[in-house]
């Protein structure tokens, strides 16, 4: 019942419940309160819902630690999800606290204030302006790249060098001046960025690496330490065009060479706010074999012109190593070469792509709220570890992605795939093969596929493939279940087949298996409602709109998915797809009675 305050007349209703401010991820994670455009400190950007609508700096203020930022650049969508908003500022002395010391973020909007989880850390650091109309690469290590007079190179080719040294910027571009902890801003001038680096990368961190705050490392020049960046000017759009350019061209952004990288080079980057196409053979941004610790948040990733390349084989963003952090990106359009007609073989160029991890039990991706569509050369998502010797790749969280439009398979798990490999609160849809598959030659322990939304997948129609399609044999050393399947929607192609497992040739999955609290919808064949799972159903989601270009997932009243999940999932799944509502700082689950099946939990 409504509650409704009498004040001496008619009763009133009150008002609604003012939304929250949340704070979902960041840009960076530390870097210098001093230098810089106004000697004002690195620019910082903020990321989630609820963070106001106008009055940036009055009705909208950002505190790190106890002190507000110096002043505010933007306010407006992400380049990542268009759901998802962004904050920049500049972040100003803040009170001058004690370098290293991690400090809260808050953000404040009409006086409602936001979570207080997610840090900032003051840590000293050059920052370096590029302007590709303007800047003058200077001949000294002394002048240059300042925000009045910045350079006009990121990375020159003839700067090459493989071990660590400061050089001139008319050698080596502004790449030759930074170390650990240094930036690199680059200005969105109009004019797109096409210049090449090393080995024909646009850049590559061949010599160089970042290293952990507080832990300086020779490879990153031995007195700082925190990520090398490389981020685009708050509020312009900062394009690197990377065309597909046979012979001349290798890709984009690009971590060192395996050699390198074994002497600890070519780690702790990070690439943020920035477009970038890059359709030649290595993608848009690689971190290449090991290249550890790499942060990518909020940009524009596009391979258009691997349309004309028949040797892409790698995706927008690609790689392997400890600590990845690939975030709020637009990934779209990637494409490779010409490939017969639904010839899924010759598709090799994807959205994101895991693979040749360097040694077994030392990965970790956190890869989240990512929007991934058209992707006309591959998979949306993929793990595929090859090569010899034994390698895994492990510690996998894979959530509130939104994929669609996709020539091959939503999400492939396939060679390589091992341990503690969660994937959670995605939204899958229009697939031409698979929504999922796993196979290859994948030894899987205990995989949780939970809360997840798959529409129609398989829209090949063909027998050979499913909304799930199993080519993974079972493990017989799995601890418990092999895959753990439990709290999702899947809704094949009309006509199409729900599970498909090459093995058996038909629904079953390997026996250490767990399906269970699924909804499964329009497809064809025996039911795994009644022949596969427990406690799962077989009955129209209803899902606020289907309507092809206009799809939304969310639940409507009266859904069977409602309050229908299991709670198992609650070690791993705190909220659903929709990260915030109208009222909640979070919509955290469950709303009602019980969790509901899908990756968006409906508001009562």
């Amino acid at each position: 019942m409504a509650l409704t305050f009498c004040t001496g007349g008619a009763a009133t209703i009150p008002p609604p419940i003012a939304p929250m401010p949340l704070v979902i991820y960041t840009d960076i994670v530390s870097g210098p309160n001093t230098g810089g455009e106004n000697d004002k400190g690195i620019y910082l950007s903020l990321f989630g819902k609820n963070l106001g609508n106008s009055d940036l700096g009055r009705k909208t203020k950002v505190y790190i630690g106890e002190a507000e930022v110096d002043n505010y650049r933007y306010l407006g969508p992400s380049k990542g999800r268009p759901d998802i908003q962004q904050i920049s500022v500049q972040v100003g002395a803040l009170g001058n606290p004690k370098a290293g010391r991690a400090l809260p973020i808050k953000v404040v909007v009409d006086g409602r204030a936001s979570n207080t989880d997610l840090t900032f850390t003051v840590n000293p650091g050059n920052i370096y302006f590029v302007d590709n109309v303007s800047g003058v690469d200077t001949v000294d290590i002394k002048t240059g790249g300042s925000f009045d007079a910045p350079f006009r190179t990121v990375q020159k080719a003839a700067g090459k060098r493989l071990n660590f040294s400061i050089d001139s910027a008319s050698f080596a571009g502004a790449w030759g001046r930074v170390q650990a902890g240094d930036f690199i801003v680059m200005r969105g001038t109009g004019k797109p960025w096409t210049d090449l680096g090393f080995d024909n990368y646009f850049m590559r961190a061949l010599n160089k690496s970042g290293c952990p705050i507080d832990s300086p490392c020779a490879e990153g020049g031995g007195a700082s330490s925190g990520q090398i960046t490389l981020m685009g000017y708050p509020g312009e759009d900062v394009f690197i065009n990377n065309v597909y350019n046979p012979g001349t061209t290798r890709g984009a952004i690009s971590s060192a060479s395996t050699a390198r990288i074994t002497e600890g080079k070519g780690s702790w980057i990070t690439v943020a706010n920035l477009r970038i196409e890059g359709g030649n053979d290595d993608g848009v941004i690689n971190v290449q074999l090991g290249g550890g610790n790499w942060r990518v948040v909020n940009n524009e990733l596009t391979a258009f012109t691997a349309a004309a390349n028949t040797n892409a084989k790698a995706g927008g963003v690609v790689g392997s190593g400890a600590g990845q952090v690939w975030v709020g990106n637009h990934i779209h359009d990637i494409f490779q070469g010409t490939p017969a007609t639904n010839d899924a073989q010759a598709m090799q160029n994807h959205g994101m792509y895991i693979g040749n991890n360097p040694a077994v039990g030392t990965a970790a991706y956190e890869i989240a709220y990512n929007l991934i569509r058209n992707i006309f050369g591959g998979n949306g998502f993929q793990i595929h570890v090859a090569g010899t010797g034994i390698r895994a790749a492990d510690n996998i969280n894979f959530h509130h992605n939104i994929i669609h439009d996709v020539k091959k398979h939503g999400i492939n798990i396939a060679d390589g795939a091992r341990n503690n490999i969660i994937i959670s609160n995605n939204v899958v849809y229009n697939t031409f093969l698979a929504g999922i598959r796993f196979g290859g030659s994948s030894i899987v322990n205990n995989l949780k596929l939970y809360n997840n939304t798959f529409y129609n997948t398989n829209t090949f129609h063909s027998s050979n493939y499913a909304t799930v399609l199993n080519e993974m044999s079972a493990a017989p050393l799995a601890p418990q279940f092999q895959l753990d399947i439990r709290n999702n929607i899947f809704w094949p192609a009309p006509g199409t087949r729900y599970i498909k497992d090459t093995l058996s040739g038909g629904l079953a999955l390997p026996a250490n298996t767990s399906v269970t609290n699924n909804i499964w919808f329009g497809g064809t064949g025996t039911s795994p409602a009644t022949n596969l799972s427990s406690s799962s159903l077989q009955s129209d989601p209803q899902f606020v709109s289907t309507t092809p270009g206009s799809e939304n997932f969310r639940l409507r009243a009266g859904s069977p998915a409602i309050d229908s999940g299991s709670a198992i999932v609650s070690s791993v799944v705190k909220d659903d797809h929709e990260i915030a509502n109208t009222a909640l700082t979070r919509t955290i689950r469950p709303q009602g009675k019980g969790y509901d099946i899908g990756a968006y939990e409906y508001n009562h």
